[in-house]
């Protein structure tokens, strides 16, 4: 796990990548933050706000969310039971950081399922 989100760190733009379980624990991490328990914490509960949004009206799950801030963006993707949280800073390709994003769930989702 933390191999495959170091690969994602290494992507010029993203500065975060953790793997969080839905009650807010982190699994892994390729963290450059004090705050990550913190981080995970609040991840948490805005996806679960986020969740009960989309299911309320009748959208079916989530599967991916993005905020965009000044500084950047901070995106979240399911995997299976967890959530991988991503941020990013300004600059890049927010296409090509969503591709990977959605490789790395689909490679985390198989490690987990191995379990």
């Amino acid at each position: 796990m933390d191999s495959i989100l170091q690969c994602l760190t290494e992507l010029d733009e993203i500065v975060n990548a953790i793997l969080i379980g839905k009650d807010g624990l982190i699994v892994a991490g390729a963290l450059q933050s004090d705050d990550d328990e913190m981080l995970g914490a609040m991840s948490a509960a805005v996806l679960g706000s986020i969740a009960d949004f989309t299911n309320s009206t009748n959208r079916g799950s989530m599967r991916h969310a993005i905020i965009e801030t000044e500084k950047g963006t901070i995106q979240f993707g399911e995997v299976g039971e967890m959530i991988l949280v991503v941020i990013t800073n300004i600059t890049g390709n927010i296409g090509r950081v969503r591709t990977e994003i959605k490789k790395a769930c689909q490679q985390l989702g198989e490690l987990v399922a191995a379990y």
